[in-house]
Formats: structure tokens, sequence, C-alpha cells
């Protein structure tokens, strides 16, 4: 499995889990809480409207409290002959605007003595049921009847009946009719579900609805059914309001959603009994959440949409980067790259990966070339042994050879020149072998404290004939502020020797030299600096190498005794072009 798939699984997991998990947790919360919050609406909105209908019908109940108590209603007795009565309760029905269909008067037989409307007078009531008693103390009671005509949609019309007394005593004189217009009550429930898909139903006390208002109205109306089981707990507690629905198959409908509420009177008037029921389709009620439920659908496929863009582009900015890496390190024999490829992610760990691979393949470098040298130092080393043991007796012998025929009486001029020749020759190649034994098995430091100062001035010394006589000046600026070093004088002094003496046979005539010290934080940095042709740059790596000389007649053995003394004294050494133009060679050696 690669890095780029496995953060797209990684974060793609993440996100779906979140999603499934959280989604369908946050649509239920907030259904049974919509729910719950619809409920408590119901159950409100029922017991609000139950109470303007207790108040209406309590008004209508006072109202005939009031009118069986006048005097004129005693006409009855002589069958309200000068029609007095008659204009009484046209009077009382006009003056309530339409709240009482017809206001009329019987005698104890149930014929119609006076009346709001005079094509009743003389005729004879149709029989009603009685339905509630409405007592009151110290007054007579006023009965609730339905007429047996009502429609099927609802009574037609409620009648509040009551005893006409006599003043005289004995029994009452008759009966007081108020036919209410059953129609107002319908208002009041039309008015509270305008607008909506609820319907209000006003359930009697046989658990049957007597009005109602709202789709399922009629059917309700019409079917009869016996809701009493609905109205049994009209205020239901938290837990049962959050789950209050009802199966509306009775009704010809879906789930519905219900809220009820018990009649608690008004004021002094108990109530007739009534409940009432707000109701809502589910369906309805719930549509707001389906439509929250869509667009969280919506927003969460958003979201994994955003999420998988994103983790593809973060898993290939971490992915790309590291495969780049992985390229570069598997074609890196076959190159021949110095550096590797410049990543760019944006991420600071993927920087500093890149860094350190960087590092590595610098440091892998540096090892190759160490590997190199050291083969190199080895071959020297082998040869330096054979030539110290083949070459060093042979030369020996041409020494002493030449040094006795020197000595013999009669040789000429010539002679004698050519064994000097042979003499000076064997010099030389006796110091050619010890420097190849030095080279190839170097002296370990003896580390002391020395004055670098001095040690440069004994050197330039020893030079400065040498220098004078091809016209080379030396300057030295000792500018270090603590000259005191921990190194080993005669390896030291070898090194500036070596130095010192390239810097003057590539000087030109009359050039310069510059022998300098300065401080580098803990460590002391010193320069040997021309003004000759200087070293090119593609042969600087390449200058302290065994055998490598750009000097006719040199062996190219000195610069990398010189690196292997400075590096003995855990320094470094480098070359570039200096200020005066020519070769520069910068030494910096720790102190301690």
């Amino acid at each position: 499995m690669t890095i780029r798939s496995a953060i797209l699984r990684a974060f793609l997991a993440l996100v779906v889990g979140t999603i499934l998990l959280s989604g369908p947790l946050s649509f239920y919360e907030f259904r049974q809480s919509l729910q719950a919050e619809i409920a408590r609406n119901l159950r409100m909105s029922a017991g609000a409207l139950l109470g303007r209908v207790d108040a209406f019908f309590h008004e209508r109940l006072e109202d005939v409290r009031e009118w069986h108590q006048l005097e004129l209603l005693e006409d009855i007795r002589v069958g309200d002959l000068d029609k007095r009565l008659a204009r009484l309760l046209s009077d009382l029905k006009a003056g309530h605007g339409g709240i009482y269909r017809v206001l009329y008067c019987t005698d104890p037989a149930g014929r119609v003595v006076a009346a709001s409307d005079a094509g009743l007078i003389g005729g004879r009531r149709p029989p009603g049921e009685a339905q509630v008693e409405a007592p009151r103390a110290g007054t007579t009671t006023v009965v609730l009847e339905r007429l047996v005509t009502a429609t099927p949609v609802g009574p037609d019309r409620v009648v509040l009946r009551t005893e006409i007394p006599s003043t005289l005593g004995g029994g009452p004189l008759g009966y007081l009719y108020a036919e209410v217009d059953w129609g107002e009550v319908g208002h009041f429930l039309g008015e509270a579900v305008a607008g909506t898909e609820r319907t209000a139903m006003l359930i009697g006390a046989d658990g049957r609805a007597i009005a109602g208002a709202g789709p399922l109205a009629r059917a309700t109306l019409a079917s009869g059914a016996d809701l009493a089981a609905w109205t049994a707990d009209p205020v239901p507690t938290e837990a049962q309001a959050r789950t209050r629905t009802r199966d509306g198959a009775l009704l010809g409908a879906g789930s519905l959603l219900v809220g009820a509420a018990a009649s608690t009177g008004y004021q002094h008037f108990t109530g007739f009994g009534w409940r009432l029921l707000m109701v809502e389709p589910t369906d309805i009620a719930f549509a707001p959440v389906w439509r929250l439920a869509w667009a969280i659908l919506g927003v969460l496929l958003l979201t994994l949409a955003v999420a998988g863009w994103f983790a593809a582009r973060l898993s290939a900015r971490i992915a790309r980067p590291i495969g780049e890496l992985t390229a570069f390190a598997r074609g890196l024999d076959l190159s021949r790259v110095a550096a590797p490829p410049q990543v760019e992610s944006g991420l600071t760990e993927v920087g500093e990966l890149n860094r350190a691979f960087g590092d590595m393949i610098e440091a892998l470098g540096r090892s190759r070339e160490h590997l190199i040298r050291a083969g190199k130092l080895a071959v020297v080393g082998e040869m330096a042994a054979t030539m110290a043991h083949e070459v060093r007796t042979p030369l020996g012998i041409l020494k002493s050879s030449a040094q006795l025929l020197a000595r013999r009486a009669g040789l000429s001029p010539a002679d004698r020149e050519l064994t000097a020749f042979i003499g000076s020759e064997t010099e030389r190649l006796n110091r050619l072998v010890t420097t190849l034994l030095e080279c190839a098995t170097p002296r370990p430091p003896e580390f002391r404290p020395q004055d670098l100062h001095a040690i440069l001035v004994h050197v330039a010394t020893l030079v400065a004939a040498k220098a004078e006589k091809g016209g080379v000046g030396i300057e030295l600026q000792t500018a270090a502020r603590d000259p005191i070093l921990a190194c080993d004088r005669e390896q030291m002094m070898q090194v500036f020797l070596n130095l010192l003496i390239n810097a003057v046979q590539h000087a030109p005539p009359g050039g310069r030299i510059r022998l300098a010290t300065e401080d580098a934080g803990g460590d002391l940095r010193i320069l040997v600096e021309d003004d000759g042709p200087g070293v090119p740059e593609l042969e600087r790596e390449r200058l302290f190498d065994p055998f490598f000389t750009r000097r006719e007649g040199g062996v190219g053995l000195g610069l990398t005794i010189v690196r292997q003394i400075v590096e003995a004294h855990r320094g470094v050494i480098g070359v570039s072009r200096g200020a005066l133009g020519g070769a520069c060679f910068t030494i910096q050696l720790p102190r301690t």
C-alpha cells in the first residue's frame, strides 16, 4: 500500500464514518425535537381554542339566565296578546348580532307562545335531546339540547333551555328557548386552523365529534367515529409528547400527530365536559424535517467531495516529493547527481526530509572521496614499502660507489661532474622515497600549545631567501587575537613550508604572497594567497589527490600530506580565488 492510498483511505474512512454517525443521529434528534414541539404546540392550541368555546357558551348561559328573570315573560299567562314578549325576543336576538337563530317561549305543553320569528308562534316545538345541564348555585338550571334534526356534518343548531318561573308560585309558566347558531363554534375552529393543514375537532361527552374544521373534519363528523381513546390523556408527559402519534385510518388518513385538551370551564362555568382535538398529518408536520434531511444529505455529499479532493491534494503533496526522492535514490548510482531534487510541498516534515536527504548525499559524496583517497593512499603505501625495500639498497650502493670514484686521483673534470650527478640524483631519489613513506604512513601529531604566529614567522624566514631570488614579497598579517594553538610544531611547519614554497613557485616575478591569521569563533583561520594564475575551479577538488600536480617536475604528494596533517589536527583546508587574484589556501583549526 502506498502512502497516498493509505492517506486517502484513512481520510475518507474518517469523513464517511463521521457522516454516517452524525448525519442520521442529527436527523433523528431533530425529528424527535420537532415532533415534541409540534405536539406541544397542538396541545396548547387545543387548550386555547377550547377555552374560547367555553367562554362563548358561558356568555350564552349568562344571557339565558338573565333573560328568564324578565317580568315581561309573565305575558305567557295571557298568551302574549299584545305581542310585547315577541318584540322583546326579536330585540334580544337582533342585539346579539346573529349569534342566536331564534328566541322563543313555550307553555308547559310545548306550544310556542312568543318568538322572535312570528312564523313559529302557535306551533309546537320539535322534540329535543337533552345533552348537558349547566347548574349554577342560586339560579335556574340551563339545559343544553341538540335538536334531532341535526345535519350530517354536525349539529345545525343547539338549544339552551331554561324554565320561566312564576312570580305567584307553583310550577313554571313555561320554557325559554335560545337556539344558538352552531356555526359560531365552527367559525372559531376554522379561524384556529386557517392557513394550515391542521384539523380541529370538538369532541362531545360521548367521545364523538360534534364540530370540526380542517381537511379531516367532514369525514370525521360523517363517520361518527368514537374518539374517546384519543382524548384519554389530554395532557401527556414530556416523554409521551415526543411520540404522541395516532393511526389515522379511523379518519381515512395516515399517521397523525395529536394534541388534546379537556374543558376546564370559564369562571364559575364548569363546562360541558367537552374535549378538543388538534390533529396534523405527520407527513406535513415533518416536511421541514425531510427538507432538512435532503439538505443535510447534500451538505454531507459536498463535504465528502471536498474531503476527497482535499485528501487527494494532501496525499499528493506528501507522496509526490517522497516519490521523487525515491526515484532519485534509485537512479543515484547511474546519474551521479550531486544534489537531490528540490521538492516543493509546503510541509515542514517533507522539507526536513529533503534537506536530510541532501545532507546524506553530501555525506555519501564525502565518504566516497575519502574511500578513493584511502585507496590511493593504500596504493602509495604499498608502492612506498616496495620502493623502500627495492630502491633504497641500490641507491645506497650507487651513492657509495660515486663517493669512492670521486676520491680517486687523476679523474678528469668531466668524470668528477658525472660522479656529482650520480650523487645528487641518488639523493633526490632517496628524498622521493622518504616522501612516499611519509604520505603512506604519516606520523601521529604530538599536540602541545604552540604560538602559531611564531611558527609562521619562522617559516616565512626560511622561505624568504628563495622568495627574494624570484623577486616575490611575503606579507605577514597576524590579526588573530589569540595565536595559541594545540598542535604538532614540526607538522605545522611542514604544512606552511609546502604552501609557501608552492606560492613562491607560482607567483610571477615581482609578485606578492600574503600570509594572514584571523579569529573564526572558537577556531583559528590561516590564509595563504598569492597573485599567481590561481587554480581552475574544476581542478580544486583534485588538487589534494596523490600524484596530481600542475607543476613540471612535481610529484603531487605535497598537498596530499598537507591535508593529512590538517585533518589529523581536526581542521579543514580548502582552496579558492583570493583577494590578490591568485590561489588562496584557507586552513581552519580548532584551538584545542
